[in-house]
């Protein structure tokens, strides 16, 4: 029975429990209707009622709310099928001792206000959709960031194989001229070996012809002598 209660109560099926034909303020929910007029009444002040700061109301004795004004109002005692109304149209309860709830848009005296009071799920499913759409907003943005940030890696990637390539050839250049000058450095060397060996062979012969002409010059001289 409270769930049956609470699917009509959901749907707006329950209408006001002396009135019928009670009159439907277009564009605002027969619940927040229902609600405020149940607050607003001086007559109801001991169950229900402003808080002092006229923006929130106090359900002062639950007892007496569940069973004389809830089926005035709204046709059933089930008090926790009105605080689950109460959630669905983002009323917050106030403090944890006292029956408490409040809205930004529900204020004493200020009855256009509730006109501004929509159901949750309504909400919800329009701040889902405004998710979503930000969601694969980011999600295209986050793809187009990652195919930049691709071909800029490519790119420097191309970069770096140029340097590479250029290194590279850098290396072979540098030891074939590495290579060539070790062979003209042993080149040069060969040729002073050669230079100084002859210089030194030059050096001997010389050596050896003025010994040859000093003994023939010595011989003479004593044939010389010998024949005086």
């Amino acid at each position: 029975m409270a769930m049956n209660n609470m699917n009509r109560f959901s749907s707006g099926e329950i209408e006001h429990g002396v009135g019928d034909g009670a009159k439907r303020e277009p564009g605002i929910a027969p619940f927040v209707t229902k609600t405020y007029d149940m607050v607003e009444d001086p007559n109801t002040n001991s169950i229900i009622c402003w808080s002092s700061s006229g923006s929130s109301f106090v359900i002062s004795d639950h007892n007496r709310f569940s069973f004389e004004l809830l089926p005035k109002y709204f046709k059933h005692t089930n008090m926790s099928s009105f605080v689950y109304q109460l959630n669905n149209y983002g009323f917050k309860k106030i403090g944890l001792q006292k029956w408490e709830y409040g809205h930004y848009w529900f204020q004493a005296g200020k009855k256009h206000l509730i006109s501004n009071i929509k159901r949750r799920t309504k909400i919800l499913n329009a701040r889902r959709d405004f998710n979503q759409e930000n969601y694969f907003y980011g999600v295209g943005e986050e793809i187009r960031s990652q195919r930049d940030l691709n071909i800029t890696l490519k790119s420097e990637l191309e970069k770096l194989k140029e340097r590479q390539d250029d290194m590279i050839k850098g290396i072979a250049s540098l030891k074939e001229y590495l290579e060539r000058s070790e062979a003209e450095s042993r080149k040069f060397l060969c040729f002073l070996a050669k230079a100084v060996k002859q210089v030194v062979s030059t050096k001997r012969g010389t050596k050896r012809d003025v010994e040859v002409r000093d003994v023939i010059t010595s011989k003479r001289r004593a044939e010389d002598v010998t024949r005086e």
